[in-house]
């Protein structure tokens, strides 16, 4: 669908809330899904500048997270551009659009509407032995809450008390983890709470300090599953303030949803796997995140491409046969040479993208695929309308 008919059906969610829309979308494409970032805030600090204060304002919310940095930003501006603002959830809004969700003085949920769990997963660099005895670092990914839940279980659940097994326990977690991560895995543990903690108190009307302290634990500690869905009823039984969307506004609500999930692509994943078996490199243009209002749109756009990664055999053979001779003897005259000089270069031009046509062609047959490396290119926020 196009940015008109978008437009015409946040007009409508305007209209039937009596208030301003922004949406914000994060597309989930695989292998190319985006996240919310710090790179988001400046368009849209530009559509609240556009709209102006307003009494009430609504942010249509799409995401499955991001960095944990960013929500406070986010509520803390569409807290002063308005004097009431709310979250539309049609759908998913995990992980840091949780956060940001939380804020809002009213959380309207969708039929298919859920929050998620808010604990942080961390990029941390481990040293891991390879065959021979030497090693290398990679990259892995930590769960903040896992870390903490290992050192309660050692504490409640294994029963050790003395020192030396607390010492022996703590070792084996720094063997995966080195003591720095380990520091800014704590570092996270209380950051997430502080920027939960005023998000919820940055509300027009704070709940009670005993709410706010189950509703901070219930999403940061006691859901066990970072993919866990938290629903309508589980939100509100733990106090967010949360209300269901009516029948209309649903309907409009998931019109609106489908509409970014067409426009993005959300459900043709790019298998790299498949989209590389007969070339080196697969290149399509798109746009994995989406912050439009009724003043206008910007999008982030970015080359996705796919590259293939193959067995090199030990000698590649490659032919390339341009057979082009004069028969023995042959004298031209000045302006033929001049001719024959001109086609020399197009046959040269032509030869160049024939070798390249003839590596492609050896590497495919020679070199088997043995995996595929994804990549967003050139990616950056645009002003689509």
């Amino acid at each position: 669908m196009s940015r008109d008919e978008r437009k015409e059906l946040i007009e409508q969610i305007e209209a039937y809330r009596h208030s301003k829309v922004i949406c914000y979308v994060t597309g989930d494409r695989a292998p190319f899904p985006a996240q919310i970032g710090d790179d988001a805030v400046r368009p849209l600090y530009q559509h609240l500048r556009d709209l102006g204060h307003v009494p009430r304002l609504d942010l249509f919310l799409y995401s499955h997270g991001g960095a944990i940095d960013v929500p406070w930003r986010i509520v803390s501006a569409l807290r002063r551009a308005s004097d009431e603002w709310n979250t539309l959830i049609p759908f998913r809004a995990n992980s840091a659009a949780t956060l940001i969700a939380m804020g809002a003085d009213s959380i309207i949920f969708g039929q298919h509407g859920e929050l998620g769990p808010i604990d942080p997963t961390m990029n941390v660099r481990r040293m891991v032995q390879i065959p021979g005895g030497s090693s290398t670092f990679v990259q892995d990914q930590v769960s903040v809450e896992d870390v903490m839940a290992y050192v309660r279980f050692v504490q409640e659940r294994g029963g050790l008390s003395d020192q030396h097994a607390l010492a022996t326990a703590l070792a084996k977690l720094t063997d995966r983890v080195d003591p720095v991560a380990l520091g800014n895995v704590y570092r996270t543990f209380s950051h997430i709470r502080d920027v939960a903690r005023r998000i919820l108190l940055s509300r027009r009307t704070p709940a009670s300090e005993d709410i706010l302290n189950a509703i901070v634990s219930t999403l940061a500690e006691r859901v066990y599953a970072h993919g866990h869905a938290i629903g309508f009823t589980v939100a509100a039984e733990i106090g967010l303030p949360v209300t269901a969307a009516e029948t209309d506004l649903d309907n409009l609500l998931w019109q609106l949803f489908e509409t970014y999930e067409a426009d993005m692509r959300l459900l043709e994943p790019i298998d790299p796997a498949v989209v590389v078996e007969t070339q080196n490199l697969f290149r399509e243009t798109g746009t994995i995140a989406i912050i439009e209002s009724t003043t206008g749109s910007n999008e982030f756009r970015g080359d996705m491409e796919v590259r293939a990664k193959r067995q090199m055999p030990a000698n590649l053979q490659v032919s390339v046969n341009f057979n082009l001779q004069l028969p023995p003897g042959t004298q031209l005259p000045a302006q033929a040479q001049q001719v024959l000089q001109q086609l020399m270069q197009q046959v040269q031009q032509v030869g160049l993208q024939q070798a390249q046509q003839a590596v492609e062609q050896a590497l495919q047959s020679q070199a088997p695929l043995i995996g595929a490396e994804a990549a967003l290119r050139n990616g950056r926020w645009v002003r689509a309308a």
